[in-house]
This record gives structure tokens, sequence and C-alpha cells, in this order.
């Protein structure tokens, strides 16, 4: 799903209840993580909900990040992927120059996160560029 998509089916939704059930329904497009890449150096720190993220680089021209996610809970499964949309299958160059609090803002969804949730988010952001910086010359 691209940016636009989520933006647009945002607009179209005009109860957080249809964008939550929406939020929920993304967490089907997340790259599963595998078993044994469930690891502490894959946890996002400073989530409440255990969350790990990962990825590679694929082997097209040019290479782009593929993301892989898994959280404890079907509700930051479907964050985690509302947030990947911006990032997911761009090169670890375009990651970094992707500011993401646009993206945010348009979908309203940090004022409808608890403190906690907000806080979470920014560290998976991080990780996101984390991954980026790893990978970016690869």
């Amino acid at each position: 799903m691209k940016t636009k998509d989520v933006l647009d089916a945002f607009e179209l939704l005009d109860t957080w209840e249809a964008r939550y059930e929406f939020i929920g329904d993304l967490s089907r497009e997340l790259l599963p993580v595998a078993e044994r890449e469930k690891t502490d150096a894959n946890l996002v720190k400073g989530c409440n909900t255990k969350t790990w993220l990962t990825g590679d680089l694929t082997d097209g021209d040019p290479p782009v990040i593929e993301y892989r996610a898994d959280a404890e809970t079907p509700l930051v499964r479907g964050l985690v992927a509302l947030l990947l949309v911006p990032f997911q299958g761009r090169t670890p160059e375009a990651v970094l120059e992707t500011d993401p609090r646009d993206y945010i803002a348009k979908t309203g969804l940090a004022e409808h996160l608890s403190a906690n949730r907000r806080a979470g988010m920014e560290h998976f952001i991080e990780r996101v560029f984390q991954i980026a910086r790893g990978l970016k010359g690869g």
C-alpha cells in the first residue's frame, strides 16, 4: 500500500472506530519476522509492547529495503504496518530522506494515541532509520 492510499482511506473513513479497523486490516500487509529473528537485537527499544523490526535489501535494481515486523498485539501490529507504509520498498537513501511527520499528522494518529504509544511510535521510526543507515551502501 502507498502513502496516498492510506491518506485517502483515512479521509474517507469518518470515525476513529472505522480507522482503527482499517489499521487492523493493514497488519495483514506486514512481511513476517521469522521466529529465529525475534531476538533482543531486533526488538524496538522503548516500545511497551514487544515489537520486532528487521530489514534486508532486495536483489532489485536498485536494491530496496524489505522491512519485516511483528508485535505482540493486533493493534500494535496494525500501527507498525501503518508506520512502515512511507518506508517499505524504498532505497536506504530514500528512507533516510523521508520525514514521516507530515504523513503522521495527516492521519491524525498522534492525537489519538496515548503518550506511551506516541513514544513507542518515535522509537519505532528511529529503528526504521537505524536499519536504513546500516544497509546504506550495502
